[in-house]
């Protein structure tokens, strides 16, 4: 396996742990609250070693997600990246 096709695994890696992540919490199903970006971020573990850029990753992974149409986008305060809000996706899940 070549170095491209392991960082396309990883990515599917980490949209599964997610997705997972997601279906795991009461409030993340389809007609759920939501869930902050960056509760989600915790539960699956991207929000530590202090690094901004694990957290970040968190955010991407979702954004994938969404353009796949598996999760969707809740807004709550507006642009605050803080105060995204995620939940699957009622169409897909």
């Amino acid at each position: 396996m070549n170095l491209h096709q392991r960082g396309s695994d990883l990515i599917t890696q980490l949209k599964e742990h997610v997705l997972e992540v997601l279906r795991s919490h009461p409030d993340a199903g389809p007609e759920g609250n939501g869930v902050l970006q960056e509760e989600v971020a915790r539960r699956a573990g991207l929000h530590s070693m202090e690094c901004v850029e694990l957290d970040h990753t968190c955010g991407e992974i979702l954004k994938f997600l969404n353009r796949e149409g598996l999760v969707e986008r809740l807004d709550r305060d507006g642009k605050d990246d803080q105060k995204k809000v995620w939940r699957l996706s009622k169409t897909k899940t």
